[in-house]
């Protein structure tokens, strides 16, 4: 059992960079795609992989970074849910409503991101 959950800790920690770089090249390769976005997202992961990342859709600063800065939406979670949100393996809504998600600043924005997660997958 040890082996598996250290296994597992291994490709999630993988896939969650791996995630974000690719997020980091779509939103750059395709910006206009989303230069009407003008949003910052702060995402806070926890567990093995956890850190916090900013995913800027912002004309001129425009891909993501680690970095802890104030943002206009803040979510909140785990790697693992993290890694099954861009898979599509777990709706935006149901981890709202199961608490595997936590959101704090602009609701609007909030509500929008899961549309721009699938947009950059």
């Amino acid at each position: 059992m040890l082996v598996h959950s250290i296994k597992r800790s291994r490709e999630e920690l993988s896939r969650t960079r791996e995630i974000f770089g690719k997020v980091n090249r779509k939103l750059k390769e395709r910006a206009d795609e989303y230069k009407d976005v003008k949003a910052l997202y702060k995402i806070v992961l926890g567990g093995a992989d956890g850190g916090t990342w900013l995913i800027d859709f912002r004309p001129g600063s425009i891909g993501v970074r680690e970095d802890d800065a104030e943002a206009e939406c803040t979510i909140e979670t785990k790697d693992e849910h993290f890694v099954n949100l861009f898979d599509g393996k777990l709706s935006p809504e149901n981890a709202l409503l199961t608490g595997k998600v936590k959101v704090s600043g602009d609701m609007l924005l909030a509500m929008r991101f899961g549309d721009l997660l699938k947009k950059s997958r």
